[in-house]
């Protein structure tokens, strides 16, 4: 059997293929009959499934975590595809095929290690305070944070929820925080916005992991939260180096605990310094940007489904822009070609590049900023 992806499904189709279960519930519909609920993935996004029939049947045979082939139509409702499943069937397989696995457990498509080293090579270039430097070495010399910031995502759902995408986030944090210090210069303390975007996400160690293929919250990260659980952890840290600044201490802790940027979303305190609002809108913006990359990078629509997290639609606007000039014939006379340019954005619309060659070229590109 061909494995369907998630992204080539269409309406009303029938849809066999194999599926990695990311969440199941079980309940009662308007009539009092009981279904089983699904949120069904691959390695290219999700999709609804929903079990209307023999639901006493199927709902013993397979858990949360487990590969399952299903036989389903795909349907559309509310503008967001599901797949209405009429048989379920358990996949035993292979837990150390790696390639296998890939299939259905999306990842970074950076080079992990490479990441890794070049966000260790930006602090070093760019960090001057002693005990700043001190701080994030504790963090980095630790192997289970180096470890968990390599492999988890940076949340369960929503922004970088796929494997490596929190070390993916921060370091793509990092080199935005890099530029707009400079941007804004003496106004900004460097350290302390370079420092609040490391660790901003210190406290996901702990409140997610990964159980069966799956990332789960932690008990910590249900009762506390990953901004408690972070300001606690950075706090103990710089509890253990001799003479630390008061002052210092403050400015990196406000950033972490405002993060979030209002109370309604978590923070226990509204941003109220420059590294502090800096931290927020730069977490914001690379959240958001990652939800209209993913989208981009399905590549098999140019308007999205409504998007909840947004709430609102998305527009593909390289392959819209892309039709437009295919369609439109501009006048000879009136364009002045830069041949360079343009060979260069032709490369860029086939987008033929390599993950490593794109970490260099791309998002990750110091000429991003420069």
């Amino acid at each position: 059997m061909e494995k369907i992806l998630v992204i080539d499904i269409k309406e009303s189709r029938k849809i066999e293929s194999i599926f990695l279960v990311k969440n199941k519930s079980q309940a009662v519909g308007k009539t009092g009959k009981p279904y089983i609920f699904l949120k069904l993935s691959d390695k290219t996004g999700e999709i609804k499934g929903y079990i209307w029939d023999n639901v006493e049947k199927f709902a013993g045979t397979f858990e949360i975590g487990d590969l399952i082939k299903v036989k389903s139509k795909s349907s559309s409702f509310q503008n967001e595809l599901q797949l209405g499943i009429f048989d379920v069937e358990k996949i035993e397989y292979d837990k150390t095929d790696v390639a296998f696995l890939g299939l259905f457990i999306k990842s970074t498509k950076y080079d992990i290690s490479a990441m890794f080293l070049e966000l260790v090579s930006i602090l070093k270039k760019n960090l001057t305070n002693e005990y700043i430097i001190k701080l994030t070495d504790y963090f980095l010399s630790d192997e289970n944070y180096a470890k968990q910031l390599k492999t988890l995502p940076a949340a369960k759902s929503i922004h970088h929820a796929y494997i490596g995408g929190l070390l993916e986030h921060t370091l793509s944090m990092l080199k935005i925080g890099i530029f707009l210090s400079e941007h804004y210069g003496k106004y900004v303390i460097k350290d302390v916005l370079i420092a609040s975007i490391l660790l901003h996400d210190v406290g996901k160690t702990e409140e997610l992991y990964l159980k069966n293929n799956v990332t789960e919250y932690s008990d910590e990260g249900r009762l506390l939260g990953h901004i408690v659980l972070g300001t606690c952890a950075i706090d103990e840290k710089i509890g253990k180096i001799p003479g630390f600044p008061k002052k210092l201490r403050l400015l990196l802790l406000h950033s972490i605990i405002s993060h979030h940027g209002e109370l309604e979303f978590g923070s226990p305190k509204r941003p109220k310094t420059v590294e502090a609002f800096l931290l927020h809108y730069i977490d914001n913006m690379d959240s958001k940007a990652n939800q209209l990359i993913d989208f981009m990078d399905s590549g098999n629509t140019q308007w999205s489904q409504y998007s909840k997290q947004l709430d609102r639609y998305l527009l593909n606007s390289k392959t819209f822009f892309a039709e437009d000039d295919t369609e439109q014939d501009t006048p000879q006379d009136n364009v002045n070609h830069d041949t360079t340019r343009t060979a260069s954005a032709k490369t860029d619309t086939n987008n033929n590049t390599s993950p490593d060659s794109a970490m260099e070229n791309g998002l990750f590109s110091e000429g991003l900023f420069e």
